[in-house]
């Protein structure tokens, strides 16, 4: 019988710094000076509804992203597919100072993780499937770091996060990389957001809430067409403190977001944990 390759403890460790980018953590600002805010609000779930319209209506776009959370650093870039809350696709790419570059390729059914040289995995095969219903134990523990980008990714679950918002107030023109937004804050509250969540992502939340924060910083700013350009949450947390920022790029452009061929993966399923 063939044994099965073993999945080194440290493979699980280094993809849960991965969650410090679920939505609601990252940093970086270069946009252009803004005036003081305005009286003028508006209803978050609105907010959303209309430019998630046209987030589908353009369906593709490429964006970078940078984030810090709990003493740890990350930066990236992908590729989406979007059209609508029931399906996204996208190849991502992620740079840690402490774990090396992860490369994921997220699709409804399935994830594919491309992960840095691990125990047990030939680097012809440098890729693991983790399935939406894991049943090894592997699986199950890369279950929630699959969830955890999703959400960090998904702009239904990222830019989602205005549906929770207590207040949306429109700052004022800006300038995000050249290009004219309308800059817009939000404060989100974690509770409406952790009641709307599943899984990982809520209990993200609640923890959260049990840490002391009721609320975060969502700000998005959006182009004339009502398309996002750039959006940033960030959370005070004791002494810590969590922030993302992402830019979206080429709204409309052809996109490739392609599974690896069946011979460069191993299934996690069919994975063994060291001791």
């Amino acid at each position: 019988m063939r044994r099965q390759p073993v999945a080194s403890g440290a493979l699980v460790g280094a993809l849960t710094l991965v969650l410090v980018a679920g939505c609601g953590q990252g940093t970086e600002r270069d946009v252009a000076s803004e005036p003081r805010p305005s009286a003028s609000q508006t209803s978050g779930p609105s907010l959303y509804a209309d430019v998630a319209a046209r987030m589908v209506s353009a369906r593709t776009a490429q964006f970078v992203f940078s984030g810090t959370g709990g003493g740890e650093t990350m930066s990236g870039s992908g590729a989406m597919r979007f059209e609508g809350d029931e399906r996204f696709d996208a190849d991502v790419q992620l740079t840690m100072p402490q774990t090396g570059r992860v490369r994921a390729v997220l699709v409804p059914s399935v994830s594919y993780l491309a992960l840095p040289a691990v125990k047990g995995l030939p680097k012809s095969r440098p890729w693991l499937r983790v399935s939406s219903t894991p049943r090894t134990p592997i699986g199950k523990q890369l279950g929630p770091v699959v969830d955890q980008l999703r959400a960090a990714f998904d702009p239904s679950q990222c830019l989602g996060l205005l549906r929770s918002a207590r207040r949306v107030e429109e700052i004022g023109p800006a300038l995000v990389e050249g290009e004219p937004t309308t800059h817009y804050r939000a404060e989100v509250d974690l509770r409406r957001a952790a009641r709307a969540a599943s899984g990982p992502v809520r209990e993200q939340y609640a923890s959260m809430l049990e840490a002391g924060a009721d609320s975060l910083s969502y700000d998005v700013w959006v182009d004339s067409s009502g398309l996002p350009r750039r959006y940033s949450a960030e959370l005070p947390s004791g002494r810590q403190l969590f922030s993302v920022t992402g830019v979206y790029r080429n709204w409309g452009a052809a996109v490739t977001i392609n599974q690896p061929s069946a011979k460069q993966v191993f299934d996690a399923d069919k994975l063994t944990a060291d001791r």
